[in-house]
C-alpha cells in the first residue's frame, strides 16, 4: 500500500503490521533489546553484560586502553584499530564513537569514544587524533563530563554536544526520581582538540542521545536528544550559529514524544520505542529527525521513525514509520554535499534475510551502506563489513558487532568510525575496539536507484 506523506509529496510504502496500541512505557535500558515472548525468535541483548567471564588467573582483571595499533592484520575486513580496551573479561568495554574533520587544519581527523561497562570513568571522553587520514592514530585529550555526545565543527572551533549522564540512574534537577541520562551540555576546542572547556551545562534535567548527528541550515545548528522524564521522547534543540553555544540561553527546544502511534506486533502485544535520531534537512527543506526503532521481531523489522520539526510552534510531530536496512542500533543519516539535489547516505547495520530466517532479530554484525533521495525509500549500495571469523551465523550474531556507525563525506569517500565487538569480544553489545573503516568511491554505486 503507498500513500503519500507530509514531505512534499513524496510516497513510501506502509507497513501493514503497524497497529495502534498505547502510549510507550520508558525503556528499561538505554541500549536493551527485550525478549518479546516466548514464541518470538531470538531478540538479541546488546546491553552491556551485567558480569563478565572471570579472567583467568594468569590475566590481569585490571582494565587497560591502547590506541592507534593500526591495521588490523587478522582479517580481511580493512579495518585500523583506533583504541581497544582489555582484557575483554574484566568488563570494561567502549563505544559512542564520533569522527569529524579538525576545522584548524582539514587534513587531520578527529575521533571520540565513551566507556561502559563496569566503570566510564566520571564520564570521560579520549579524544583521539589522525594525521595521515585514518592511517594512524593517537590520543590527543580526555574531556570529562561528556558522554553520549557528537562533534560539530562552526568556523575554526570544535564543539562535543552530549549529556552529563550516563546509563546508570541518577537524579538531575529538576527531576526528582532516578533517570538514565543527565543534562545537556557542550564543550569547545579552539586548538584542533588538544585542549577543552569544561563543559557547561545548556539545558537541565536527564536526558538521553549517542553520537548523532547535528546539520546546520539558514544559519541554524539542530542536535536530536530525548527526555527520559516521558520515556524515550524525542525532541529536537537548535541554536544560531552566531551564538555563544555554551549559553543556555541560546538554544532552544521542542516538545518531546514518544513513538506515535505506539505500535506494536500482534503477537506480543509489546510497544516499539525510538532513540538516537539524525538531525536532517529534508527534500521539502524541513528540518527531520529520524530516528531508530526498538522492540523489532521478526514481523516487524528494518523501520526508522521519522519526525518532523515545525520550528515557528516550537513542536516535534510525527510523519511516519519507513522501510530501511535499520535494525535496533544507532544509524547515522547525512546529506551528500556535492549533490545537485537531495540525497541521502546512510551507515546502519540491518536484520538479514538469512539471520530472519535462522530466528535472529537484531543482530549487528552486518553493515550496510544505503541510499535514498527522500528519507522514506532506501537502496542498500553495498555490505562494508560483515563477519570472517569463522562463527556460525548464531555464534556471529551473539559475539560480533560492527555498529554505531558515524561517519563524514572526505572528497570521494566516506570515513567512519565503528563501535566493534571483534575477535575476543564478550558478546556483540560488550564492543572492544573502535574501528576505522575508508569507504572508496561511494558515489560509484549510486546511479540507477
Amino acid at each position: 500500500q503507498k500513500t503519500t506523506t507530509a514531505m512534499a509529496g513524496f510516497t513510501a510504502y506502509v507497513l501493514p503490521a503497524l497497529i495502534l496500541g498505547s502510549l510507550c512505557q520508558p525503556v528499561s535500558s538505554r541500549d536493551a533489546h527485550q525478549t518479546l515472548g516466548l514464541n518470538h525468535p531470538t531478540i538479541l541483548a546488546h546491553n552491556h553484560l551485567t558480569t563478565s567471564p572471570s579472567c583467568p588467573s594468569t590475566i590481569s582483571q585490571n582494565p587497560v586502553s591502547r590506541y592507534g595499533r593500526g591495521k588490523m592484520n587478522d582479517t580481511s575486513l580493512e579495518l585500523v584499530e583506533m583504541m581497544w580496551v582489555g582484557p575483554e573479561c574484566a568488563g570494561l568495554y567502549i563505544g559512542s564513537p564520533d569522527i569529524i574533520h579538525d576545522p584548524t587544519n582539514q587534513s587531520n581527523l578527529i575521533a571520540g569514544a565513551d566507556y561502559f561497562g563496569i566503570t566510564t570513568y566520571n564520564r570521560t571522553k579520549p579524544i583521539l587524533i589522525s594525521k595521515d587520514g585514518g592511517v594512524s592514530w593517537s590520543h590527543l585529550a580526555n574531556v570529562k563530563g561528556m558522554y553520549w555526545a557528537n562533534f560539530f565543527a562552526i568556523n575554526q572551533t570544535l564543539f562535543l554536544m552530549g549529556v552529563d549522564g550516563e546509563d546508570r540512574p541518577s537524579i538531575s534537577p529538576p527531576n526528582k526520581i532516578p533517570l538514565k541520562g543527565g543534562p545537556v551540555v557542550v564543550s569547545k576546542s579552539n586548538d584542533g582538540g588538544v585542549t577543552w572547556s569544561t563543559p557547561v551545562v545548556v539545558l537541565q534535567g536527564s536526558f538521553q542521545t549517542g553520537p548523532t548527528p547535528s546539520v546546520i541550515h539558514n544559519g541554524i545548528i539542530y542536535r536530536t536528544m530525548e527526555d527520559s522524564s516521558v520515556g524515550c521522547g524525542a525532541l529536537m534543540m537548535w541554536a544560531s550559529v552566531n551564538a555563544d553555544l555554551t549559553n543556555p540561553a541560546s538554544w532552544s527546544r521542542s516538545n518531546a514524544i514518544n513513538a506515535p502511534p505506539c505500535v506494536g506486533d500482534v503477537d506480543s502485544e509489546s510497544s516499539l520505542d525510538w532513540q538516537e535520531g539524525s538531525a536532517v534537512v529534508g527534500p521539502d527543506n524541513g528540518i527531520y529527525n529520524v530516528l531508530r526503532v526498538n522492540h523489532q521481531t521478526d514481523t516487524l523489522n528494518n523501520i526508522i521513525g521519522i519526525t518532523k520539526l515545525n520550528i515557528e510552534n516550537k513542536t516535534l510531530n510525527f510523519v511516519k514509520y519507513a522501510n530501511g536496512p535499520f535494525s535496533t542500533s544507532k544509524f547515522m543519516i547525512r546529506q551528500d554535499p556535492k549533490a545537485s539535489t537531495p540525497v541521502y547516505y546512510a551507515l546502519s547495520t540491518d536484520n538479514t534475510e538469512d539471520a530472519l530466517k535462522l530466528g535472529i532479530v537484531g543482530a549487528r554484525n552486518h553493515l550496510v551502506l544505503s541510499m535514498s533521495y527522500d528519507l522514506l525509500n532506501w537502496k542498500v549500495l553495498q555490505t562494508v563489513l560483515q563477519d570472517d571469523t569463522g562463527f556460525t551465523p548464531l555464534d556471529s550474531a551473539k559475539y560480533t558487532g560492527f555498529e554505531y556507525p558515524s561517519f563524514q563525506f572526505d572528497g570521494e569517500d566516506i570515513i567512519a568510525a565503528i563501535r566493534t565487538g571483534y575477535r575476543g569480544s564478550v558478546s556483540g553489545g560488550s564492543t572492544n575496539r573502535i574501528t576505522f573503516k575508508r569507504i572508496q568511491g561511494f558515489r560509484n554505486g549510486s546511479s540507477g536507484i
